[in-house]
């Protein structure tokens, strides 16, 4: 049990110190909003940040930084579907070894009588593909981001079905949840293994492209700093620079900057990702504004070719802003996507009974458990 009498101190230490951080970040974000507003034009910033070339993630700009667009109406009729999954991990003290993938998938219609779409696609793996034959030669972490990549790759393919599947004559909006900038994919240190997921992925993105369906992602609680990153360059605070500002903006979010920068329902500027990680995306180069949404700013991506469109960035800020209303503070399809994906502990044991039950009714002698996980299913007094 805690020792609160020792913890006291120490907690009173804790408050004096993130009373003094709050007062820096005060005057960070006072002197950053002054360095926001001083930015020169588009063409300028952007040429600045290549000549300068520092090590962090700078964003480029579309348009002036300091842009903001009102709320937009949402279009009468609309179609809004969204995915998300969940996955059972390969135990590998558990034989045979297999692994679950669970898609949630959601379509709703606004300003139609069209029923919505809400279902669970599971998926089992165990044979030996491409990809399987390689986990024995991987450690156990690095399995565990394979089997996440999957899940993803499968997410977005099940949203092009989705939204494929349940299109009518009017306006459609695809919605994902957390960021299309695959940054996990470059974290494998398996360089074929990398270029196939990419090469997948990108062909995903092709068929959005081709349907002509807006992608989109919403993250909520951003902690991205490509914005600040920009304002970082200007208040030269790269090695070498001559005239450094008096303060860093160092530690400052984006989120953070445009919470004072933006009104409930607003949205930025479009801004585009400079991450190296997305060279082999072509056209589908990752874009974003950050929207104020309910209760929050949020990150919105896209692709580029998505920005290239105001019409389809109206409907996804007007469309984002009605979800998030309509889901009490986070988009409603995306939540209802989560439920229907979701493998929560009573059903990850329900697989493994009925795993067991169908091994047994086959003749052999059920699932095989390790004496580890033998251990922990008896009961203890």
């Amino acid at each position: 049990m805690l020792d609160f009498s020792q913890l006291a101190r120490q907690l009173s230490e804790f408050s004096t110190y993130r009373a003094e951080e709050e007062y820096r970040r005060q005057e960070q974000l006072r002197q950053a909003l002054q360095q926001f507003h001083a930015l020169p034009e588009p063409a300028v910033v952007n040429a600045h940040v290549k000549e300068v070339n520092p090590s962090w993630l700078v964003a480029l700009l579309r348009e002036p930084a300091s842009r903001v667009y009102p709320e937009v109406a949402r279009p009468e009729k609309i179609s809004v579907v969204a995915t998300d999954g969940s996955q059972i991990f390969p135990d590998r003290e558990l034989e045979p070894t297999c692994y679950l993938l669970n898609i949630g998938r959601v379509a709703f219609h606004y300003g139609t009588s069209e029923p919505p779409l809400m279902e669970s696609i599971p998926e089992l793996h165990y044979r030996e593909d491409e990809l399987a034959v390689l986990f024995d030669d991987l450690n156990p972490t690095l399995t565990t981001e394979l089997i996440s990549a999957l899940r993803d790759e499968q997410e977005l393919r099940q949203l092009l079905n989705t939204a494929k599947d349940v299109r009518k004559g009017w306006p459609l909006v695809a919605l994902a949840d957390g960021t299309l900038i695959r940054w996990m994919l470059r974290k494998m240190q398996y360089r074929d293994l990398e270029e196939r997921f990419i090469q997948r992925y990108t062909a995903l993105l092709n068929g959005f492209q081709e349907e002509e369906i807006p992608l989109c992602s919403y993250i909520s609680a951003p902690a991205s700093t490509e914005v600040i990153n920009v304002l970082r360059v200007f208040n030269q605070e790269y090695p070498g620079a001559e005239n450094k500002g008096a303060i860093s903006f160092a530690g400052l979010t984006d989120r953070r900057l445009f919470e004072h920068l933006l009104k409930p329902g607003e949205r930025s500027a479009i801004f585009e990702s400079s991450s190296h990680i997305q060279r082999a995306y072509g056209e589908h180069a990752i874009c974003f504004f950050y929207l104020y949404a309910g209760a929050e700013v949020a990150r919105v991506e896209f692709p580029r070719w998505v920005a290239d469109h105001p019409v389809w960035v109206d409907w996804i800020h007007a469309v984002l802003l009605d979800q998030v209303r309509k889901g009490a503070g986070y988009p409603v399809a995306l939540a209802e996507a989560h439920e229907q994906a979701v493998v929560r502990g009573n059903d990850r044991e329900l697989f493994y009974l009925l795993m067991e039950r169908q091994m047994r009714h086959r003749g052999f002698g059920g699932v095989r458990l390790s004496k580890k996980q033998m251990a922990k299913r008896i009961p203890r007094a």
